[in-house]
């Protein structure tokens, strides 16, 4: 099931803290204008049609992606919808949620101890060990970039007690933010047949986030260094971990402010992110993409559907001297 542009099944209150610019008034010079009435009539008549003229007659774009939303992050208007609402296993674009419940509740500065639970979940991993300790930014970091499933559950931990105790503070914030057919079971979004999302919802999710500062800039940041102590007792001895964002897109798409990937075998490649052209800021999510080429494809067709409905075409590409691995393997959770 397809739908283009429209607003009126899906109502959402404008971003938080995005600032729209401010509409021109008419020239006031209009009004000096010596028209006869039939000329003043067939100028009020081509105005109307012009500001009443619906968006541009688009192709609609052909994607792998199971689901999809193209969202105008201002208004909250949906360009773009592709079985909005079916709920399907996210990946881990989760991890959008995990980062926000954390910003919204960690003291960043705070040093936060690995568990042997945390150490010993499935991969993706940024390779902690029980004992370790790292500030809760650097966890974030670990989270959005490497998509350290380590990370997650040391963050859970952290700030719920344990995975299930986050996992309610998770599902308690989605219902909050209109993500009502959303169901997370964990903070890394590894396969659980009750953990479900919808494109509908990651969209909704990913507007929040990035209303924090923290999160947007982590997320646009394509590389990163962690410190990771040995010890509580031992802060002198610690490591350097490097991390490096898996976002594509970063390098390859012109605008694109950050996204979140994701993947396991179940739920196929999923992403969510947003791009800016001019002053339209627009957020997508696409879950269930054949592979990792199909998803790239699938999301920037969906953009440029989006940014051509406001008359914005592609500008090129970032140069990017010195690249950061984006490309290659993906293990689950990545």
């Amino acid at each position: 099931m397809l739908y283009t542009r429209y607003n009126n099944s899906f109502s959402v209150p404008l971003r938080p803290q995005r600032i729209k610019a401010k509409s021109q008034a008419m020239p006031t010079q209009l009004i000096a204008l010596r028209l006869s009435q039939p000329q003043f009539l067939l100028l009020i008549g081509t105005l109307l049609v012009l500001f009443s003229a619906p968006a541009l007659a688009l192709p609609t774009p052909e994607i792998t992606a199971r689901a999809a939303v193209l969202m105008n992050a201002d208004s909250g208007e949906i360009l773009f919808a592709k079985q909005p609402h079916t709920q399907l296993p996210p990946a881990s674009t989760t991890k959008v949620l995990t980062a926000l419940v954390a910003l919204e509740r960690l003291n960043l500065q705070e040093r936060i101890s690995v568990s042997a639970r945390a150490a010993a979940v499935e991969p993706s991993r940024i390779g902690l060990q029980p004992g370790e300790v790292l500030y809760a930014q650097d966890l974030l970091y670990g989270l959005l970039l490497k998509s350290g499933n380590d990370a997650a559950e040391v963050i859970a931990e952290a700030v719920g007690g344990s995975v299930p105790g986050f996992a309610d503070l998770m599902n308690d914030r989605a219902w909050q933010l209109g993500a009502r057919r959303s169901r997370f079971q964990n903070p890394h979004g590894l396969p659980n047949e009750a953990h479900y999302s919808t494109a509908y919802d990651l969209t909704l999710i990913f507007r929040q986030a990035m209303a924090n500062p923290l999160f947007a800039d982590i997320v646009r940041t394509r590389s990163a260094g962690l410190r990771v102590e040995a010890s509580v007792a031992n802060n002198q001895r610690w490591r350097m971990v490097p991390v490096y964002n898996s976002n594509r897109l970063l390098v390859s798409y012109g605008g694109v402010q950050g996204g979140k990937t994701g993947y396991t075998r179940r739920a196929k490649n999923c992403f969510v992110g947003e791009a800016n052209r001019g002053q339209v800021n627009l957020i997508v999510s696409a879950l269930g993409s054949a592979n990792r080429k199909a998803l790239w494809k699938d999301v920037s067709a969906i953009l440029d559907y989006g940014f051509a409905q406001y008359r914005l075409t592609r500008p090129a590409s970032p140069v990017v001297l010195n690249p950061s691995p984006t490309t290659g393997s993906f293990s689950q959770g990545d």
